[in-house]
Parts: structure tokens; C-alpha cells; sequence
């Protein structure tokens, strides 16, 4: 891992810390033989841990998305600051990945809640 891999692995997980853990823990390279899918692992990831750590995970995707996901590319920011292991032809792909994972992870949380 080059020297700015683990330089912005060391300020995803400080700053966004519960996020990291997510990103990192379900969309690491044997994501696809866990949950069979990129959709599943969504759907898994955004069903993990009570609805108030799903609210802190909002939080911090939000904290991301104003100082970090205003770039046009956001695949090296989820590489290298995230693990996320999933291979996107473009920046559109992963910034729907990341919206995707906002949507589901708010989705669970009112549905559980109401």
C-alpha cells in the first residue's frame, strides 16, 4: 500500500470511522462470494446494527460526501480511504454505489422507525 493509501485510510477511518467500517467490512474484494451481489451486499449493509448506529452512519456519509464526494471522481477516494473493493467502468457507477448506500441505510432506518 503506497504511503497516500494509507494516508487517507488513516483520515477516512478518523473522520468517518463507523462509515469506514461499513464500506470496508461489506464491499471488501470477497464481497460477491458473502453476499452474492453488489444489490445484496447493499441490501445487508444497510440492515447492519441498531437504527441509531445506521443514523450515526448517516451522519458521517453525509460529513463525507460535503468535505470529500464533491470531486467528479470518487473511486480512488472509496480505494484508497475506504477498502471498498469493487470495480466501477466509471465515476458515475461508484457515485450511485455511494448514493445507493445513503438511500437503503436512510430507507431502513424510517421504515424501522415508523
Amino acid at each position: 500500500m503506497s504511503r497516500a493509501t494509507l494516508e487517507r485510510r488513516r483520515i477516512a477511518e478518523e473522520r468517518w470511522p463507523n462509515l469506514a467500517n461499513l464500506l470496508g467490512s461489506y464491499f471488501s474484494q470477497d464481497f460477491e462470494s458473502i453476499d452474492g451481489s453488489l444489490t445484496e451486499a447493499i441490501d445487508a449493509a444497510a440492515l447492519d446494527g441498531t437504527p441509531e448506529h445506521r443514523r450515526v452512519i448517516l451522519e458521517e456519509w453525509r460529513d463525507w460526501n460535503l468535505s470529500e464526494g464533491i470531486v467528479d471522481d470518487i473511486r480512488s477516494l472509496l480505494g484508497d480511504g475506504f477498502g471498498v473493493e469493487v470495480h466501477f467502468e466509471t465515476p458515475r457507477e461508484a457515485r450511485i454505489f455511494m448514493n445507493r448506500i445513503y438511500d437503503s441505510l436512510k430507507s431502513s432506518v424510517s421504515t424501522r422507525t415508523t
